[in-house]
């Protein structure tokens, strides 16, 4: 019942989708068609008043026209507003789309009246030419109102059917020939604009269900783009402390060591340990013990800013810190801050037999590396300076350069 309602919703909204991009073609191309049916309008008023200032009629033909250009602005008026919306999500496109047909309905009834109104009073000739303005705009209305049929025909009908009247109640043998004329050109542009709908419709439809497609194979990527981050995080980052894990040190290790071969610089490694660390988590407890190594962790990130450089928990209460741009002397320097920072948040440690307060010992490796030195003999030396500092009594550093 779940999966039927949720089928039921994305089709609705589909729908509406589709409607509003129906509703975006109209709107898009109305600018072009007024300027088109403006032109033709003025034209066609400067000819008849030109023939009917004889008659001092012109000046209804300009009346005419100004009507027009006030149909016309109140329409522009309706497509700014549009414009203004037509990114909402839920637009009400069935009240838009109603907006747009009115406005078709009356320029085209003004249109059909204004060639009814001044046909008895002008020339044969320009009886024929408004003739062919009439039908010339019923056939480039096909390229702007396809999207609708009945758009189209309300639009074609209002503005051809009252001069096709007309000239059937004139009653002469060339007024009747027009009138057939006029009725055979609506059922032919009807059965044009009928296969152009269906072209267009189906062309819009189909750039709608490929944006669609495109729309969710984006999100499908951005959704498996964070995956793969949350992925790597997870497996590369401590789960406990933040910093990276044994895994990620190895990995950025053997690529400074490969960089350090061609570069004949030393490779600067540290190793470090909590003191006591062991006593410390069974005398207060493994949630206390949990939050001193994340402490100590955030001090050693804190301290180790370098992108090139990385602090990583290898197991238990040891670090490692990887610094592939500082010499002996700078990681030396850098532990001895990191000691004495640990020192000043005096973190009680009873079961220290060397200080009052949870203390560092720290190893360094510093030495230059060539192709028969490995990642692991890198570790095993910065591990052996690390057991010569416990061995030497705690809370120290001690170095191998060689």
């Amino acid at each position: 019942m779940m999966n039927s309602n949720a089928e039921y919703k994305q089709s609705i909204n589909s729908y509406h989708l589709q409607q509003h991009e129906m509703v975006n073609f109209l709107y898009d191309r109305f600018t072009v068609g007024m300027i088109f049916t403006l032109i033709v309008a003025v034209v066609a008023t400067l000819l008849a008043a030109y023939e009917l200032e004889l008659q001092d009629r012109h000046q209804g033909v300009f009346l005419w026209l100004l009507v027009l250009l006030l149909i016309q602005y109140f329409r522009w008026s309706t497509k700014k507003a549009y414009d203004a919306i037509k990114d909402e999500d839920y637009l009400s496109h069935d009240l838009w789309k109603k907006k747009f047909t009115i406005g078709v309905y009356i320029i085209a009834l003004w249109q059909g009246l204004g060639a009814v109104l001044v046909m008895p009073y002008v020339s044969v000739n320009l009886e024929i030419i408004f003739h062919a303005f009439l039908l010339g705009m019923g056939a480039g209305a096909i390229a702007y109102l396809a999207t609708s049929m009945s758009i189209y025909v309300s639009y074609l009908v209002l503005m051809i059917l009252p001069i096709t009247f007309y000239l059937f109640w004139v009653g002469t043998p060339d007024s009747m020939v027009l009138g057939f004329m006029h009725l055979f050109m609506i059922v032919a542009y009807y059965f044009g604009v009928r296969r152009m709908n269906i072209m267009i419709t189906e062309s819009l439809n189909l750039r709608f269900d490929n944006e669609l497609l495109v729309n969710d194979l984006q999100r499908l990527l951005n959704a498996v783009a964070k995956s793969n981050k949350e992925l790597d995080r997870f497996s590369t980052t401590d789960e406990l402390t933040g910093a990276s894990n044994f895994r990620a040190f190895r990995v950025r290790l053997e690529e400074h060591r490969l960089r350090h071969i061609s570069s004949k610089l030393p490779l600067t490694l540290v190793m470090i340990n909590i003191d006591y660390y062991h006593e410390y988590n069974i005398h207060y407890g493994q949630e206390v013990g949990n939050k001193t190594l994340c402490a100590v962790a955030q001090l050693l990130m804190k301290e180790v800013i370098h992108k090139d450089e990385i602090v990583a928990r290898i197991y238990g209460a040891e670090f490692g810190i990887l610094l592939p741009s500082v010499s002996c002397e700078g990681a030396r320097m850098l532990m001895e801050k990191v000691m004495q920072l640990l020192e000043q948040q005096k973190i009680k440690n009873e079961k220290s037999s060397i200080s009052p307060w949870l203390t560092l010992s720290a190893g360094i490796c510093c030495v230059p590396v060539n192709e028969k030195m490995n990642a692991r003999d890198l570790i095993s030396r910065a591990e052996e300076a690390l057991r010569q500092a416990k061995k030497n009594g705690r809370n120290r550093i001690e170095i191998i350069n060689t």
